[in-house]
């Protein structure tokens, strides 16, 4: 009579069916064994050879495993149950991405995301990815790609491969070819493995050609412009007189047409007025101090001409008119454009050139405008109208005399002299658009120079910096700032300047 084999010996003879199924290629026969007996890591990785993700996520989660448990959820397209798993993993960003993303549940993430503190660097940028996403979602694409452009930097920092994949993910959503070749720029530069193989097979997919890779430019190859920096006193009357160099780089546009961006090396500046500085107000206050990094900056205002052929380029997002300005001319600067057509530009010139052109942010704009003077103006204690396009012939700013209001139309760029890192018209001329939407003032503004995003406002109005030809000289001041309402508004004294990061040629 044969004996019932005790429980030690059927595991070891189940263990040998599963070893004979493995030999013999059953790999289902030999996990359908593995669950029986409780080796659910070995029947886990089977499956995943076998691409039963839901299988295999079972046995994942038979030996806690969570993290494996929620890819191959998301492998056999279960969010929820992916996100759940990220829960028991406490991977709590990892699940709000899924939210974001895959179920769109904003609410949820909000939520969670509002009792969450980052303690690393890694989360830190996966919340305002994570954020970046609901905005996509919400109607908020602007500012979601305003996000994402600021989350480069720090992605560079960061070389792992779930980062560059929600980044994708966000710039996809957005239908925005210029920030996802971006992104495989920063991928590439961080090395991430396989990145230049991906990046070429989106390029032939969606450009129909590949785009190769950037090349970083540092600052000792470029070109040098040499100019001459005035300093005027209370009075209008010039004291000093400097030489000064800039270097820079062109940005061809094709028929003769280019960008000139000067670099403009980083460093620490004290944002916003004094109390004693004539005619500033609350919304300059309080200073602050704000360490930017080194970036490219337009060295004039983005011209009539600069504008068309930009215009020519492919649409990203918004239509654009060829010949928009009221003042003809194509040496003038393009006005008559709203914060919208000025990202569509800046989007269209990212996408032909692989640079990243955008917007400066606010902080940016005013440390390259004081370029480390703390005066009122960047040529002293007040402007003239031989220094600045501006109206000039019924107020006076400080002890100057009044000037001349050039007929109350703008300017060929470059009709002034510069400021201290070679750029012109900073002061008047026209009104540039910034990355920013308005704050009421400075109370919690970032400390890094870069976009600050919230304003409890749904980030409809943007800033406006420099003043204008129909503008007293108490708004060309270095620290005024001017809330110009719908960031959809045009008017003929509005127009913009571009910035270009440093690291993204």
């Amino acid at each position: 009579m044969s004996q019932t084999p005790d429980k030690t010996t059927s595991r070891e003879l189940l263990q040998k069916a599963a070893q004979c199924y493995l030999d013999a290629g059953w790999l289902a026969e030999a996990c359908r064994v593995w669950e029986q007996i409780g080796e659910y890591q070995q029947a886990a990785e089977s499956y995943e050879q076998l691409s039963n993700w839901s299988k295999a996520a079972h046995c994942y989660q038979q030996t806690q495993n969570w993290s494996n448990a929620a890819r191959c959820y998301l492998m056999c397209k279960q969010p929820q149950a992916a996100a759940d798993c990220w829960l028991q993993a406490r991977e709590t960003l990892k699940a709000s991405w899924i939210w974001a993303d895959n179920l769109q549940q904003t609410y949820r993430v909000q939520a969670e995301l509002s009792n969450f503190v980052a303690e690393t660097e890694t989360e830190a940028l996966e919340i305002e990815l994570i954020t970046a996403r609901c905005e996509a979602s919400s109607g908020k694409k602007a500012e979601s790609a305003i996000r994402l452009k600021e989350q480069l930097e720090p992605l560079l920092k960061q070389p792992q491969k779930h980062l560059y994949e929600w980044a994708l993910k966000i710039a996809s959503t957005l239908t925005r070819p210029d920030l996802t070749a971006l992104i495989y720029a920063t991928a590439y530069r961080a090395k991430i493995p396989n990145v230049c193989q991906e990046w070429e097979e989106w390029a032939i997919c969606t450009l129909g050609d590949a785009t190769g890779i950037p090349k970083e430019e540092s600052a000792e190859e470029l070109a040098t412009d040499e100019f001459e920096v005035v300093t005027v006193n209370r009075k209008g009357e010039i004291i000093k007189r400097v030489w000064q160099q800039a270097k820079y780089f062109s940005e061809p546009l094709g028929n003769g047409i280019s960008i000139e961006m000067v670099y403009i090396p980083g460093g620490t500046f004290i944002m916003g007025s004094p109390e004693e500085e004539k005619d500033s107000d609350d919304s300059e206050r309080p200073q602050h101090q704000v360490t930017v990094q080194p970036f490219y900056m337009g060295k004039y205002q983005v011209t009539q001409a600069q504008w068309l052929a930009v215009a020519n380029l492919p649409k990203i997002e918004r239509d654009l008119d060829a010949d928009p300005s009221y003042f003809k001319g194509e040496n003038r600067p393009v006005e008559s454009v709203s914060w919208n057509d000025a990202v569509e530009f800046c989007a269209r010139l990212s996408l032909a050139t692989r640079k990243e052109y955008r917007l400066p942010s606010e902080a940016q704009w005013e440390y390259a405008v004081r370029a480390g003077t703390t005066t009122p103006f960047h040529y002293g204690e007040t402007i003239t109208s031989d220094l600045a396009n501006y109206h000039a012939s019924s107020y006076t700013y400080a002890d100057e005399p009044t000037g001349e209001s050039r007929r109350q139309e703008t300017t060929p760029v470059g009709s002034f002299p510069p400021n201290g890192f070679g750029l012109y018209d900073m002061h008047g001329n026209i009104e540039e658009w910034c990355a920013d939407p308005w704050h009421d003032g400075y109370e919690r503004a970032p400390q890094d120079g870069r976009v600050w995003l919230n304003n409890g406002n749904d980030n409809y109005s943007h800033v406006l910096r420099g003043g204008s030809w129909s503008n007293y000289s108490r708004v060309c001041r270095s620290g005024f700032r001017l809330n110009y309402g719908r960031r959809g508004n045009i008017n003929f004294n509005v127009g913009f300047r571009v910035c270009c990061v440093v690291g993204r040629t």
